[in-house]
């Protein structure tokens, strides 16, 4: 078996089109780490709405959030690695949201923020509603953006949406060009903003090289754009069926959506 680590995205790829973890899934990771693989997850998500998940599938080593600002220890309760944006950089992505007239989630070391009301928002505070894990993630409506970012110790992450797609491409394509940001598309109608440099991908192969495992080492599962990087960093890139086209057209392997017991099947065969 040569492989060391497995790397997996949550949202289109672990979750199911209704959030959920297939059984298979789990099982399948479990019996991962019993052979001697260690599991990480590497998503775009704030630690807080990740613990639920990594609490179900039993992990014990640090995750990779918001992609790739940082590495977290739920053990430990605290950000063990990352970078947060300086905060002239926090202040120049609000002021280009203001001007393109879209909206904007920030998130902070221990709260997500947002000032508009989307049904994606009305839909994740529902499913934080219904949480049984402890503690709860915290989704808070402000009145400002700029108000809170003068007494807020970190921002790590933005999240830039509208309902309009030309609208919101025409904000990417103003950042895109800004030199201080990395922007991927996380969902259609969402985009992630990072400090430069901070991606999933290195933030994964340096977190590995710690640990002294070889890029080549790692078998890694994603659906979207902001997956490419370490995707295609590591000795097996797999897609998600439900990834988009310019998404499988990067990767060596392209398996069954999310929707299906792709995932299980594929470790399975690894395992073997």
């Amino acid at each position: 078996m040569p492989f060391r680590m497995i790397a997996l995205d949550l949202d289109g790829t672990v979750l199911d089109p209704e959030g959920r973890i297939r059984p298979k899934t789990i099982a399948a990771l479990q019996a991962a780490g019993a052979h001697g693989l260690e599991v990480v997850l590497v998503t775009g998500r704030h630690h807080s709405v990740t613990r639920p998940y990594y609490e179900e599938l039993g992990l014990s080593g640090p995750a990779i959030c918001c992609n790739g600002t940082y590495v977290y220890d739920f053990a430990a309760g605290r950000i063990v690695n990352g970078e947060p944006f300086d905060h002239d950089d926090a202040r120049r992505v609000i002021a280009s949201c203001r001007q393109h007239g879209v909206d904007m989630l920030m998130y902070l070391d221990d709260v997500m923020l947002y000032e508009v009301p989307t049904p994606h928002l009305e839909k994740l505070g529902a499913w934080i509603d219904g949480l049984a894990t402890r503690p709860k993630p915290e989704l808070r409506q402000v009145a400002s953006m700029e108000a809170v970012l003068d007494a807020a110790p970190n921002v790590w992450k933005f999240v830039v949406t509208h309902p309009d797609a030309g609208r919101l491409a025409g904000w990417y394509a103003e950042a895109e060009a800004m030199p201080a940001y990395g922007v991927e598309y996380s969902w259609h109608d969402r985009i992630d903003v990072m400090p430069a440099g901070r991606s999933k991908g290195s933030r994964l192969l340096a977190w590995a090289a710690e640990r002294d495992v070889d890029p080549a080492d790692i078998v890694a599962f994603g659906d979207n754009f902001n997956d490419l990087g370490m995707l295609t960093g590591v000795g097996l890139g797999i897609a998600m069926g439900n990834a988009p086209d310019g998404v499988k057209a990067k990767v060596g392997e392209v398996i069954g959506g999310n929707d299906t017991d792709a995932i299980a099947e594929r470790i399975g065969r690894l395992l073997a």
